[in-house]
């Protein structure tokens, strides 16, 4: 992501413009979905605990799966770890192995 710069102009309604524009842009920059990532494509097999590499350069702050695909029956998945180059899944009593897309931001 591009930093701002750090300027100042001289005529004071332009200066206030810039301002105006640097706050704006800031706090769009700070919001935890504008560094998201979509995975696609995951699979994970039922029981077994899957380390997937999501290339953020740092811990995520949010971890998302979608609706899994090629489930037997009803399950849920399961987080046991996040580091700032792997979050680790498991997915539990689906009875097959499922595919999901994985948002981490």
């Amino acid at each position: 992501m591009v930093k701002l710069l750090p300027l100042h102009l001289k005529d004071d309604d332009l200066e206030r413009v810039r301002r105006n524009h640097h706050e704006a842009i800031e706090e769009i920059q700070r919001a935890p979905g504008v560094g998201m990532t979509v995975l696609k494509g995951i699979t994970l097999a039922d029981g077994v605990a899957t380390k997937v590499a999501h290339r953020l350069g740092r811990m995520p702050l949010w971890v998302g799966p979608s609706v899994p695909r090629g489930a037997v029956a009803a399950g849920y998945i399961v987080e046991t770890e996040r580091t700032d180059k792997f979050v680790t899944l498991t997915a539990a009593s689906y009875g097959a192995t499922i595919t999901l897309d994985l948002a981490v931001a």
